[in-house]
């Protein structure tokens, strides 16, 4: 009785099963959205160290006279050298840092807020027991030389960055030797962590290189490889000259807006300045007389704060830098490893009064591990205690008498003396004065010693 229908009888039978196939596809697509895991994501790296002070950066700028146009390049004083324009060395050198940043993107990236926002990533789904992180990658990224942005390519920079000779290169290399990536698909990644870390995404704002350039190199052979003064990244700029000196070291750095950056989508409306051009200087003073001379619009991380105010028609910016000045006690020193007097030692001490009393402008007293404009700060009241009574209290309990002024000027044996190892360049040597004017208090007696860099 069906056999005039047969043809339609096939139909009807290949449409239901095709719409049960979609329903069953669109069910487990669902359940791995809906995973109850907590997907927020954290801003800063994993363990920040608690800090006693944090310098500020300074930043002069002077618009070029035909601002008005966007045609007009960008010039910017920078001191140091290029050495890799590679976002896994880039951390080595601030100048790479700067200009990779530039050039490269990662799967994340942070937002004028210190929230972490989706770059080269789409969407992230973290599994309930923060082990497993499956990550869709954009659709509408190429890489500047045109190629597509795939997973492989995120495969192979993970690659590189668990090779355990990045551990001699980064902290961060000994984490990233216990992170096993897999590859799901062109644009669908798989990262198992060995132990749950909430602030894994914020490791994920590393660059990420071509796969299709360096298919096969080594670590250590990148390290060495040309494509380090030819990179290729996904970023909205491309390097477009290098230029040498007469000394025959590389003296400007020129970038052009990437034509491959501008098709995605809203690109176009965020970068306004198609050109960059970059000036290397070997110290602060060359690099400062340029700025005076117009050669260049800008200085970054040049000089005291002083120093840039005093420039003429310039605007000054200043941010919290990510850097710390720390007190740290030795306890290979016997007297260290009792916690009472390390205790005595650190509320003895005013830090915010004694920065804000000797007026020193290049320095913030860190009342957090994240700096402030992060999404995650939150100042920490228990470390603004300074409280004398209780320190000698401490000192008396941890039975380290401490020496009056005449037992002191008498040489009393039990008066606590100390060396203080300053770095020549690093924090100013009045904050160590003071520190040791505080402490003499209570009969401790500070010797303070600058050292260079290397034999500090």
């Amino acid at each position: 009785m069906f056999r005039g229908f047969r043809w339609q009888l096939i139909v009807l039978f290949l449409a239901l099963a095709v719409f049960l196939a979609g329903t069953v596809y669109r069910l487990n697509r669902t359940s791995v959205r809906q995973r109850p895991p907590s997907t927020a994501i954290p801003s800063l790296p994993p363990a920040p160290e608690p800090t006693e002070a944090a310098p500020a950066q300074a930043t002069a700028f002077t618009a070029p006279a035909d601002s008005a146009s966007v045609e007009a390049p960008y010039r910017e004083g920078m001191v140091g050298a290029v050495a890799r324009l590679n976002p896994l060395f880039a951390h080595l050198n601030p100048v790479d840092r700067d200009l990779s940043s530039l050039i490269f993107e990662g799967l994340f990236a942070a937002n004028d807020y210190g929230e972490l926002v989706p770059r080269l990533a789409r969407e992230l789904v973290i599994s309930a027991d923060g082990i497993e992180y499956v990550l869709r990658l954009r659709d509408d990224v190429l890489w500047q030389d045109g190629a597509p942005f795939r997973a492989d390519d995120v495969v192979y920079t993970m690659s590189l960055l668990s090779d355990p000779d990045y551990a001699w290169m980064s902290p961060a290399g000994e984490f990233w030797a216990t992170v096993e990536t897999q590859k799901l698909g062109d644009r669908l990644l798989r990262f198992r962590l060995a132990q749950p870390l909430g602030s894994f995404p914020h490791l994920l704002t590393i660059g990420i290189l071509p796969e299709h350039a360096l298919r096969g190199v080594t670590l250590s052979q990148l390290a060495r490889h040309p494509f380090n003064l030819s990179p290729i990244g996904t970023g909205p700029y491309q390097l477009a000259e290098l230029r040498l000196g007469v000394d025959g070291g590389i003296s400007t750095v020129e970038l052009a807006r990437s034509p491959a950056f501008m098709r995605r989508s809203q690109s176009a409306s965020s970068y306004q300045l198609k050109r960059l051009s970059f000036h290397l200087f070997p110290e602060a003073e060359s690099a400062l007389a340029a700025y005076e001379a117009g050669a260049v619009n800008a200085l970054a991380h040049i000089g005291s704060r002083e120093r840039l105010l005093s420039l003429p028609r310039s605007q000054v910016y200043t941010q919290a830098e990510s850097s710390a000045v720390m007190l740290i006690f030795n306890w290979k020193e016997a007297q260290f490893a009792e916690r009472r007097l390390r205790q005595a030692l650190s509320l003895s001490l005013d830090v915010p009064a004694t920065i804000q009393d000797l007026a020193l402008p290049d320095i913030t007293y860190a009342d957090s591990p994240y700096p402030p404009g992060s999404s995650v700060y939150q100042p920490q009241e228990f470390w603004l205690r300074h409280d004398p009574a209780k320190a000698r209290a401490l000192l008396e309990a941890a039975r380290i008498p401490p020496a009056s002024d005449s037992q002191a000027d008498d040489g009393d044996s039990r008066e606590m003396r100390f060396r203080l190892l300053i770095e020549e360049q690093g924090a100013p040597p009045r904050l160590a004065e003071s520190i040791a004017a505080q402490w003499q208090s209570l009969g401790v007696q500070l010797e303070i010693e600058a050292v260079a860099a290397e034999e500090f």
